[in-house]
């Protein structure tokens, strides 16, 4: 990467070899969630990791990676409230391995399942469940029936799974809110025409970054401020932070760097070199 800055020009004719491609990845306390799942769902396939280090989970991203991306469909059904009959059905799991990755998926969330719980047993009352921002999803048939029973309709079930989801992905939208705060500071900045948004999912973000360290030094500090917002009363904590990290990759996908929260210049520089 050239320490010098590189005159400004339409981005979009910047040749491949000018620009980095970042993601931007959601993160609360420093733990990689789908590693930090890997070992809960499998941990004597990873012997070496200790659990009580931060670094050493994280580390499943480099040492199991096939085990890290196993982990995926197994959250996506669970989180929706599937059991392990769906680990048998959806993944292929034999019936031993799946009550024992759905245990400890239910072990390491105890506490949101129990959040979830509470948050459905109000619905049944008020007929909606409030989510992130606000917002509202109605659930009709849950406040016409009692959950929890054998006679509990099988439609009643499904609307509490998707109710209950809705809890938990609408946070999704704070990385919106991030996008948007960003976007704004980028437009009010030297460097609009340095940094272009190419696409979002609900955790991350992604931008192509003229090869300029200013221009990286900037994206790295304001990125980072906006994905730290934590303004909404029931995400606030004194000692659990949002926030994240940025990759670069360059000169190709294959070719990943982190960047350090708070990085300097110099930092930057010595990271990508």
């Amino acid at each position: 990467m050239s320490q010098s800055k590189i005159s400004k020009k339409s981005i979009v004719n910047l040749s491949k070899n000018d620009v980095f491609s970042i993601k931007k990845i959601g993160n609360t306390q420093g733990y990689d969630g789908h590693c930090l799942r890997a070992y809960y769902y499998w941990p004597h396939k990873m012997p070496d990791i200790d659990p009580n280090s931060v670094d050493s989970i994280n580390s499943i991203a480099i040492k199991y990676k096939s085990i890290r991306q196993d982990s995926k469909p197994v959250t996506f059904l669970l989180t929706y409230g599937g059991t392990h009959f769906g680990l048998m059905y959806n993944c292929g799991f034999p019936e031993k391995e799946a009550k024992e990755i759905d245990a400890n998926y239910h072990q390491l969330y105890a506490v949101s399942d129990q959040w979830v719980e509470q948050k459905l047993q109000q619905a049944s009352i008020d007929g909606y469940v409030t989510v992130a921002f606000g917002l509202r999803v109605r659930t009709p048939i849950l406040s016409k029936i009692v959950m929890g029973t054998k006679v509990t309709p099988y439609e009643a079930k499904a609307e509490g799974r998707t109710a209950g989801n809705a809890l938990g992905q609408s946070y999704g939208m704070l990385n919106n809110r991030a996008a948007i705060e960003f976007r704004q500071r980028l437009l009010a900045s030297p460097y609009a025409l340095n940094i272009l948004p190419i696409m979002q999912i609900h955790d991350a973000q992604y931008h192509l970054v003229k090869v300029d360290l200013d221009t990286l030094y900037w994206y790295n500090t304001n990125l980072i401020e906006c994905m730290e917002w934590q303004e909404l009363p029931e995400i606030q904590h004194d000692q659990v932070k949002l926030g994240g990290e940025v990759s670069v990759f360059y000169p190709s996908w294959a070719d990943e760097t982190v960047i350090p929260n708070n990085a300097t210049k110099e930092q930057i520089k010595e990271k990508l070199s």
